[in-house]
Formats: C-alpha cells, sequence, structure tokens
C-alpha cells in the first residue's frame, strides 16, 4: 500500500503503567500486539496481501503511562481497502444499510470530532489524548473521505462521546463505567460501546447495564480486560445481557489461545461459579485500520475493544433497518446470523461465532445455528457387529437357494450313475430300487 507522506518513525517512552502491558509497536512488519493478549502474535502469520499495512503506520493502545506523550496527528493515508472491510462483506452491507437514524455511544476517555472522517458525526467531542476512543468512533461511524479505503461499519450513524476512565492513561473502573452507562442511556444511545474494559465487576455496573436494557440500549463490551497481573475477564462483559466480543486474527483465529477463566469468586452469565470469560461473538482486532485524532491520517491497533467496535457497528445497522427491535432481539440476531465456530455456541474462545453483518441485516431473530457441538460423527462399532437387515438378508437367501440346488444336484448325479444315465422306460421305477 502508499502512504501519502514518509511514515514516521515511532519510539516508546515512559515507564509501563502496568507490569505487563507495553505500547507501542515500531516495525510496520511486526503484527500490532493487542490490547488484552498476553503475548505478542508471532510474526510468521502474515496477513494476506490485501492486509498488508503500510510501513510503519503509528499505533493506539487503550492504556498508556501517565507521563508518556499524547498520540501525535497522522498524514497517513491508506488509500486501499483494509481486510476488515472485505472479511466482514461491507460493500455489499452498504448497499442495504448504513446505520442512519442510530446513535452508538462510545465510552472512551475521549473522541477527536474534528477529524475528517467524523467531521459532523460526533456529539461530545473533545481532546483526545490516547486516541483509542478516535479509534473507535472511526470503526463504527467513519465517513467516506478522498482518497482513502477506510470507512465505518454504519457510516451514517451518529456517535455520543461518553467521557469514560482516566484521561492520560485510560484507566477504566467499575464505577466509572457505570455512570458513563447511565450517561449513555440518559442521552438516548441505540447502542453503548465499552471501549476499555474494567477487571473487576460491581453491583452497581449490573444496575447500570440492566437500566440501559429497560431503556432500548444494547450493550456491547470487550470479553477481557488487562489487569495487574495479565488478562482478566472484563467486566460488564459477564453481564447475561451484554454482547461479550472476543478478537481474532487476520486469519480468523482467536486472538488469544486459551479461555481466560474466571476467579473462584465471579459468576457466568449463567450464575454460577467458575468457568471462563463469557465469549458471545468474535470480530476482527488484529492489525485492525482506522482514524486517529488530529488529522485525517490512519492508524493501527487491536484487542477486544476493538472487535467490540465492529459489532456495535454492526448492531447499529441491525436498529437502522428495523427501530423496533428490543436490545434482546438485536442481540439474538447477531447470534444467530454469525458465521457459526465448529465447537458450538458454547466455544469459550469464539463464542457462536465470526460477526456477519450482512446476514444479521437480511436474517431473521431467533433462528438456530446450522452446527452442533462436536466433531464429524463416526458411530462405535456394535456390540454384536454391524449388521444392516436388506444386505443380510439378500446374502442368507442366496446362499439358501445355492445349498438346496447343490442337494438336488447331487441326488441327481448319484441317481443318474446308478441307471448309467439309461432314461427309464414306461412303467419302470425311477430308482434302482425294486424288482
Amino acid at each position: 500500500m502508499r502512504d501519502r507522506s514518509a511514515p514516521p518513525r515511532l519510539t516508546s517512552r515512559g515507564r509501563p503503567l502496568l507490569r505487563v502491558w507495553a505500547v507501542t509497536a515500531s516495525l510496520a512488519l511486526i503484527p500490532v500486539a493487542p490490547a488484552n493478549a498476553d503475548a505478542t502474535p508471532s510474526p510468521s502469520t502474515s496477513p494476506s496481501a490485501s492486509a498488508a499495512m503500510p510501513t510503519a503506520l503509528p499505533q493506539v493502545n487503550p492504556l498508556k503511562s501517565a507521563d508518556h506523550g499524547c498520540v501525535a496527528a497522522e498524514s497517513s493515508v491508506v488509500e486501499e481497502t483494509p481486510w476488515t472491510h472485505n472479511t466482514l462483506g461491507l460493500a455489499e452491507v452498504h448497499r442495504l444499510n448504513r446505520g442512519k437514524g442510530v446513535t452508538v455511544a462510545v465510552l472512551a476517555t475521549a473522541v477527536d470530532g474534528g477529524t475528517p472522517a467524523l467531521d459532523g458525526a460526533v456529539e461530545g467531542g473533545g481532546s483526545d489524548c490516547l486516541g483509542f476512543g478516535t479509534f473507535l468512533s472511526g470503526i463504527v461511524a467513519a465517513r467516506p473521505v478522498p482518497g482513502s479505503g477506510f470507512v465505518g461499519v454504519a457510516p451514517e450513524a451518529e456517535v455520543v462521546a461518553v467521557a469514560t476512565g482516566a484521561p492520560q492513561t485510560g484507566v477504566t473502573t467499575a464505577a466509572d463505567l457505570a455512570a458513563s452507562i447511565r450517561s449513555a442511556t440518559s442521552s438516548g444511545a441505540d447502542v453503548i460501546l465499552v471501549g476499555t474494559a474494567a477487571w473487576e465487576g460491581s453491583e452497581d455496573l449490573d444496575e447500570a447495564v440492566s437500566a440501559a436494557e429497560e431503556a432500548g440500549a444494547l450493550v456491547v463490551a470487550p470479553a477481557t480486560a488487562l489487569g495487574p497481573e495479565g488478562t482478566l475477564p472484563g467486566h460488564p462483559a459477564q453481564h447475561s445481557s451484554v454482547l461479550s466480543v472476543a478478537a481474532h486474527q487476520t486469519t480468523g483465529e482467536p486472538v488469544l489461545s486459551e479461555p481466560v477463566p474466571l476467579s473462584g469468586d465471579e459468576e457466568d452469565g449463567e450464575g454460577e461459579k467458575g468457568g471462563f470469560a463469557r465469549v458471545d461473538l468474535h470480530a476482527p482486532g488484529d492489525r485492525v485500520l482506522s482514524v486517529g485524532p488530529g488529522d485525517d491520517g490512519h492508524f493501527v491497533s487491536g484487542g477486544d475493544g476493538v472487535a467490540a467496535a465492529f459489532v456495535a457497528g454492526a448492531a447499529a445497522l441491525v436498529r437502522s433497518g428495523e427501530p423496533e427491535l428490543t436490545p434482546a432481539q438485536v442481540r439474538e440476531r447477531l447470534l444467530t446470523t454469525a458465521y457459526p465456530s465448529p465447537l458450538g455456541a458454547d466455544d469459550p474462545l469464539r463464542g457462536h461465532g465470526r460477526v456477519d453483518p450482512l446476514a444479521a441485516v437480511t436474517g431473521s431473530p431467533g433462528g438456530s445455528a446450522n452446527t452442533v457441538p462436536g466433531e464429524g460423527f463416526v458411530p462405535d462399532p456394535s456390540s454384536r457387529g454391524s449388521v444392516e437387515t436388506t444386505s443380510t438378508a439378500a446374502v442368507v437367501g442366496v446362499a439358501g437357494f445355492v445349498i438346496v440346488l447343490c442337494v438336488l444336484a447331487g441326488l441327481v448325479v448319484r441317481r443318474g450313475r446308478a441307471r448309467r444315465w439309461r432314461p427309464a422306460a414306461p412303467g419302470e421305477p425311477i430308482t434302482s430300487d425294486g424288482p
């Protein structure tokens, strides 16, 4: 792909905010490290030619250290269509629906509504130090810009920016999210996107989510969060009414290699303790391209928060086409129309499967997945052997006929030899016994 200007060199400054988190990538050919990954993806897993990024687009992240500087404006614009656009079939979707009339609340530190792709689309915008809120908003609702191949999932939807978390670090608590979800609900948002999950939940947060659903808003959130000791279940995604989203790579494989266990006292979506972090859907969350603050240039990022933005955009499309649907019906539509996981709907890494915006816009709620859990069915051998009624009866019948034919032939041969094959005269006994 080509850039409009020379690519900047990226450097990493400042000490880490969390012991397990690094903030910047410096080489374009090294995959972007998703914010919720425990380890950097292997460089050997390269995207297809259509997914290739320009040399050294800058990266934005949901978290940073307090003494790390703000994201600088970028002017490098990618002219080609990004891999996510093709994977989700957005060209076909946009012929049917572009999200008009729907409002998506983006819960992040800030959203820069002045970036060209979001001009006139953002309410409550401001200076975005991290750049992550602007990045997520671009995934949801970026308008087409001349010379750019990038466009949002719902490019006619409106965005309400709801300031959430520490502005200089992005760290978010359950109390922050509860207050922000209530604010988003009061604004009349149809879809509420949680940009950065909290690693601990609260009763207040659960009540805010329930109130949002009652008011007609669907909450979409990252399945995991980055805590002091690594990747943890994200909140409010563990609430049963929240659409919980995990990230997949350019290859379609989950970013995380194994499910994230719940702590001993945490409850899953069914109210039971133990198990793994809830995952309803997975969506693109690796080497994703979007816009950033300050200019029309493009950035890259990844993680479950990025994946949740794609699903929030898909939810906006569904709400736009059928505004009478309840949040539960929109959620069900997205689940039942997803590309199903080979392991079924209980897959702890993929959930119901990969989000499919086109099927969600054209499908019907309440359907059933077209696969069942497990591998291809191969029956075990019967303890009495393998017998099929039709073929067995045919074999037995033929065998009996051959036996009877052999017995009759034996009698004819024996008696024919006794009479030296002379035919019997009239009145002469057929057998050799008698006069």
